[in-house]
């Protein structure tokens, strides 16, 4: 690698950081030649910085050799003093949409290998013509300032932190790095295939370079629509605080009042953002879907009950609206060793209690016979029902424990030494961070 090209990566580091001293950073890497070129990068970056570097490649199961390709990665890197580690995809596959499937299953376990390791760093490497790419593709499905803000730099998600520092560097850079540093890199056939949209709009490239498309214009289109997302989310952000009241066991209450007055823009943000959280998804609900529920804040009349996202909208005698779970949709059923932690239902992340381990189900589907703790008998029956219950071996079932949910301190209540920790750590949070322009 030469001199300017490391240069020039450190400058994009610091202006993601700060950092804390001697950070430590996981990177994706699948092989390809972007990948390992920011591997590469930043393990010249964390080693200036007395850090450390781990590397994670996701085997999807998808393809016949591509656990022999994650082989091949580890013993590259492992020639340049890398730590590597690969995480499998397992469980059934979906019928469509795998792609989707398999991106939204790589940030899960990249992410939650970095919460085990304790790691709040996680570098992708989303590059100049990737960001092209994903401006085009959402401008074609009619997306406003949020889609054409593009990729962010910086995402705030929970406990880590999504670094993105090459999206303003061109693929060509990143190739250059690997034939200067002599390190080979495989080719994935599916950037070949005009079955995916991505791989078409390559072919196009030229013609759209005619036309005045270019990468660095769509990255400078990105730059003046992320301003206007950015100023939007502040706006957003105040009037969460001004109409939304979050609970820990993974429902909102709305007052009506600060969004019927609001812009529609920001009463359809807030809107979108809690249906979100609550129901676990990683995207908001289609706005026209939203925009006919935000029809029911005009007037003078109280907003109408809906089923929405996955979520029921129902209103309380105070005034206000309840969003919470659907039951019918919070069903799946997951084996939990004792002392583990686990995803549940997208929402929650629940740990068992050390040595006791068996089903995590939906509290409403486990036949809860019997007294329930106090913090949870005075929740609201809809709510209830959608909240993770460890069932065990022999009937034995742990509630689980919000940390002074609702004013109740549990740990008052017998039996919470054998309850599960339920943590609301939803994949969009309601008070999301900012999108952040650098």
């Amino acid at each position: 690698m030469t001199h300017d090209v490391c240069g020039e990566f450190f400058g994009l580091m610091d202006r993601l950081g700060p950092f804390e001293p001697r950070p430590r950073v996981a990177v994706g890497v699948s092989g390809g030649p972007d990948s390992l070129a920011l591997c590469l990068l930043l393990k010249a970056w964390t080693d200036r910085a007395g850090g450390a570097l781990l590397a994670l490649t996701v085997d999807h199961g998808l393809r016949h050799n591509a656990a022999d390709e994650a082989v091949r990665v580890g013993s590259w890197l492992a020639a340049r003093g890398i730590a590597h580690d690969v995480l499998r995809w397992e469980g059934d596959k979906p019928v469509s949409g795998i792609q989707a499937a398999a991106r939204d299953a790589r940030h899960r376990l990249l992410a939650d290998r970095c919460r085990s390791e304790g790691i709040l760093h996680l570098a992708l490497a989303h590059h100049l013509e990737d960001q092209a790419e994903t401006i085009l593709l959402r401008f074609a499905k009619g997306s406003g300032p949020d889609g054409l803000a593009g990729m962010s730099p910086l995402r705030e998600t929970g406990a880590v932190r999504i670094l993105r520092p090459l999206l303003g560097m061109p693929r060509a850079r990143l190739k250059a790095v690997l034939e200067a540093a002599g390190q080979p890199w495989i080719e994935d056939p599916s950037n070949r295939s005009a079955a995916y949209a991505r791989v078409r709009l390559r072919t196009m490239a030229d013609t759209l370079a005619k036309e005045g498309w270019t990468p660095a214009h769509a990255a400078e289109t990105a730059r003046r629509a992320g301003r206007t997302r950015s100023a939007l989310e502040v706006a957003t952000a105040q009037l969460l605080a001004r109409a939304v009241e979050v609970w820990p066991e993974g429902c909102v209450l709305l007052r009506p009042e600060p969004i019927r007055a609001a812009p529609d823009d920001l009463a359809l943000r807030v809107l979108g953002r809690c249906l979100a959280s609550v129901g676990g998804a990683r995207y908001q609900p289609r706005r026209d879907a939203v925009e006919r529920f935000h029809r029911s804040f005009s007037g003078g009349a109280p907003p109408r009950g809906a089923t929405l996202g996955g979520c029921r909208i129902m209103p309380r005698q105070d005034g206000r609206l309840l969003v919470a779970r659907e039951p019918r949709s919070a069903v799946e059923r997951i084996a939990i060793r004792g002392g583990a932690t686990l995803r549940w239902d997208g929402r929650f992340l629940v740990t068992a209690p050390s040595g006791a381990g068996g089903v995590v189900a939906p509290l409403g589907a486990a036949s809860c016979a019997g007294a329930l703790p106090k913090h949870l008998e005075r929740l609201p029956a809809v709510v209830r029902e959608t909240l993770p219950v460890l069932l065990r071996e022999g009937g034995a079932k742990s509630f689980p424990r919000f940390d002074f949910a609702n004013g109740i301190n549990p740990e008052e209540e017998a039996g919470t030494a054998s309850a599960i920790r339920a943590v609301f750590a939803p994949p969009e949070p309601v008070a999301a961070s900012a999108f952040v322009v650098v």
